[in-house]
Formats: structure tokens, C-alpha cells, sequence
């Protein structure tokens, strides 16, 4: 006896690692990415859903009661519940348990809420107002506000799983570099696989060159300075890598590339303060020299 119950212990230990193991890989293979969206958007919208069920819950109670005293005060005698023209009032709203199920069925498409509507025909007209006032608020006010908590609890749950981030973030950072190829072929038009300052200024007259820059959120005014921005090695040409980083570092904002065209600028001042210090060093010590030169000769 215990031997078997070690065994079903022991099966059942393997089917929990079986079940962690299949969960683990659902988690990491892109394949389930939509899968495991939805199930965190589910587990997140929780206590959403619950709010959503009170709030729909106490709008059937209320509009329920409503109709229900409004056909009990209609079907004052008895043989009225028998009476076959009654038969479909009864039926929908003879009780609030019918009523609440009658409203959620009108709300949800179980039932055309206009077969409802006709069966109110022998209550007053202020029934029939709430009960078209119900279906107004239901559908056009509480399924767009469900719709929308349910979207945003999605969002957040797919902004707080990490693994989701990083995903995006490479599939973008892909879509973006192939996007900037495209760019690039379009520019190179000889297919020398670079690109000189003549040639990338000609087609930064082209509106298509333009658009593309312009979608990927890169500001193109200024030529000379971008060709010199995306010219790592200051060769006189860009090639693929140079190219698709320049760009994907200088993309954003025209705030971007102003800063990058800025550390560029200050770049070229410090080396250009460095080469003019040393050839004044150079001039001062050549004439320090000369004039020591002549000391003792005076």
C-alpha cells in the first residue's frame, strides 16, 4: 500500500515539473507571445472584472425591480397571469429573477431587446422610457467603459512583463534596421555599398529620401552635418554600418540630433584648439630658442 502511494506521489510530482516545464516554454519561445499576453491580460483584469460584475449586477437589480413592480401592479387579478396575451410578460418579467435574466439577455444579444420592448406594450410608457434608457446606458456607456478598462489592464500587463518588453523592443530595433537598408539602397545609387557627400546630398533633394528620414523621426536640414555626423571615421564616405548606427543613434526628436550635431561641433573646436596650442607652443618655442640662440652672442 504505501509503495503505490509513493507511486502517485511521485506521478503526480513529475506531471506538476511536466506542466512548469511546458509553462517555462511558452514564457520564452516567441511562437506563444500573443498566448501568454492574453493570459496575463486575464489574470491582471481580475478585480476589474469584478468591479465590472458589481456594477452591471446592481444596474439589473435596480432596473429589474423597476419593471417587475410595474407588471405585478399590471397583473392585478388572477386569471390575469393566465391570460394568454400576458403569457409573454409573465414570462420575461413576472418575477425579478426573470426580469434580471430578461435585461441580461437584452443587453448581451441573447434576446433582440425590441421583442422585450413590445412586451412592455401593456405597462405604462414610463417603463418603456427606463427600459430604453437601460439599453442606452448598457450598451453605449458600460461595454465601451468595460472595453476600455479591459484594453488599458491588457496594455499594463504587457508594459509590466519584462520578457514582452524585450521582445518588442528587439522586433522594433529589427523592423527599424531593416527599414534603414531600404533607406540606404535607396541613397547608394551607383551599389558601391557606400555613400560620398555629393551622392548623399543629391538625394537629400529626393521627397521619398525625405519621407523616409522623416517617418524614423530624423531631421534632415542640415547635410553637411548630418554626412559628417554618420561618417564615423571621417573617410569622405558612409558605409552600411556606419550608416544604419549613425542613424539609429541620432534617431528621435530633432532635439537629438541637435545635441549630436552640438558634440560634433564641440569636438571639432577642442581638436582644432589642440592643434592650434601646440603650434603655438611649437612658434614659442622655436622663437625661446632663437632668442637664446642670440643671448650670447650679444
Amino acid at each position: 500500500g504505501e509503495d503505490v502511494f509513493s507511486n502517485l506521489t511521485s506521478l503526480r510530482v513529475m506531471r506538476v515539473m511536466r506542466i512548469v516545464r511546458i509553462a517555462r516554454v511558452i514564457r520564452v519561445l516567441n511562437f506563444f507571445r500573443e498566448l501568454r499576453m492574453m493570459v496575463f491580460a486575464l489574470l491582471n483584469s481580475g478585480k476589474s472584472l469584478m468591479w465590472v460584475f458589481m456594477v452591471l449586477g446592481l444596474t439589473f437589480f435596480i432596473v429589474g425591480i423597476s419593471l417587475t413592480t410595474a407588471t405585478l401592479e399590471h397583473l392585478v387579478e388572477a386569471h390575469m397571469w393566465h391570460d394568454e396575451r400576458n403569457r409573454n410578460l409573465v414570462d420575461s418579467f413576472g418575477s425579478l429573477d426573470k426580469s434580471i435574466l430578461s435585461l441580461y439577455m437584452a443587453m448581451s444579444g441573447g434576446n433582440d431587446w425590441a421583442y422585450y420592448y413590445d412586451v412592455l406594450e401593456p405597462l405604462p410608457s414610463q417603463q418603456k422610457f427606463v427600459f430604453i434608457a437601460y439599453i442606452s446606458f448598457a450598451n453605449f456607456a458600460v461595454v465601451n467603459i468595460v472595453t476600455g478598462i479591459f484594453v488599458d489592464s491588457a496594455m499594463q500587463s504587457n508594459r509590466n512583463d519584462k520578457e514582452v518588453m524585450v521582445q518588442e523592443e528587439i522586433a522594433e530595433k529589427n523592423k527599424y534596421l531593416s527599414n534603414m537598408r531600404v533607406v540606404f539602397e535607396e541613397i547608394d545609387d551607383d551599389s558601391t555599398g557606400t555613400i560620398d557627400l555629393e551622392e548623399f546630398g543629391r538625394k537629400m533633394n529626393d521627397d521619398r529620401v525625405i519621407a523616409y528620414f522623416q517617418a524614423l523621426k530624423l531631421d534632415v536640414e542640415d547635410v553637411y552635418k548630418l554626412f559628417h555626423l554618420l561618417d564615423m571615421d571621417q573617410s569622405g564616405k558612409i558605409d552600411i554600418e556606419e550608416f544604419i548606427s549613425g542613424c539609429h543613434r541620432l534617431k528621435g526628436e530633432s532635439r537629438a540630433l541637435d545635441m549630436a550635431i552640438m558634440h560634433y561641433e564641440v569636438a571639432w573646436l577642442s581638436e582644432y584648439i589642440v592643434t592650434f596650442q601646440g603650434r603655438v607652443d611649437a612658434a614659442l618655442g622655436l622663437i625661446l630658442c632663437r632668442l637664446g640662440a642670440e643671448a650670447p652672442s650679444q
